[in-house]
């Protein structure tokens, strides 16, 4: 059977191949949450409703699509057509798709069916690239930290002979063995008065309790993050109490952004329904209607959080 080890190929790598990776591990990981909020039903089959999300979300238009191609219904991203309203809103587009099926001139409405990501027809991967380099840098610092808080002696030794005693003295310690010298003992091995082995500390072992401020800044990026787009994060640490008033108050703001998002979902499934005559529906997904349902019967929230 093929070792597990055989796909870990991580510690061979480079230190900027190994940035990238991380850097790309945590912007997946905002992505595949954002682009978890909303299902889409009755929609058809061939359809993989999840580029909807990530057109609008990663595309510089922040604008996806629903053409015929044949027999078959396919979702691409958007690109102006050329044609404006007096708002300066385009209104024919160009749909393209990781392949080379494309079409142009699709008029939203008309043959096809347009869909923008929120009323600013912005992209959100401005917000997750920031994040990402937040988040990257939280961990690189307390990789950083972690490393140079670790006891990490150095020994300055007189000669060979004392250098592979502390090495094999160390070497038995590492195996919970005693270890004992024959000759002199280790604090009177010196010349002229002076000790055989110096210590040297590169490290600061106090330095770990830092971590901690930098863990509640972790989980204060994750706050912001997800509260943004209407999810609360608990963490285990508070930095204040805060009144019922205050936590209804900010559950109300977070909720700004995800109802325009689904605002504009909407007007797309019932342009799509239009179209190409199906009866579809789109809504948040579980999470967020747990997540809202909670929000609009006023959270449950105790006297104080």
């Amino acid at each position: 059977m093929m070792q597990i080890g055989f796909f870990n190929n991580f510690n061979l790598l480079t230190g900027k191949q190994k940035k990238f990776l991380r850097e790309n591990d945590i912007f997946i990981n905002l992505l595949i949450f954002l682009s978890s909020m909303f299902e889409y039903k009755g929609m058809a089959k061939e359809l993989n409703t999840d580029f909807i999300e990530f057109y609008n979300i990663l595309s510089p238009n922040a604008c996806s699509g629903v053409f015929r191609n044949g027999n078959k219904e396919v979702i691409g991203y958007a690109t102006e057509g050329g044609m404006i309203n007096e708002y300066g809103i385009a209104e024919k587009f160009n749909l393209n798709t990781l392949s080379d099926i494309h079409k142009e001139g699709v008029i939203n409405g008309v043959n096809g069916a347009i869909c923008w990501n929120n009323k600013t027809h912005t992209s959100d991967i401005v917000k997750l690239s920031r994040y990402t380099e937040m988040f990257n840098l939280v961990e690189t610092a307390q990789k950083c930290l972690i490393r140079y808080a670790r006891l990490f002696p150095i020994y300055e030794v007189r000669d060979s002979i004392v250098q592979e005693q502390i090495n094999n003295a160390l070497k038995n310690a590492d195996n919970g063995e005693p270890f004992t010298f024959t000759s002199k003992s280790l604090s009177k091995l010196g010349v002229e008065g002076k000790k055989g082995v110096e210590i040297t500390n590169l490290s600061d072992v106090s330095a770990v309790d830092k971590i901690q401020y930098l863990s509640t800044y972790h989980n204060d990026l994750l706050r912001r993050f997800y509260s943004m787009y209407g999810m609360s994060y608990s963490q285990s640490t508070k930095q204040a109490q805060q009144s019922v008033e205050e936590v209804h108050s900010d559950n109300k703001v977070s909720w700004i952004i995800p109802n325009d998002r689904l605002n504009e979902r909407k007007k797309f499934i019932e342009t799509y329904n239009q179209v190409f005559n199906h009866n579809a529906t789109v809504d948040y997904s579980k999470a967020w209607l747990d997540a809202y349902e909670e929000f609009t019967k006023g959270g449950g929230i105790d006297e104080e959080v």
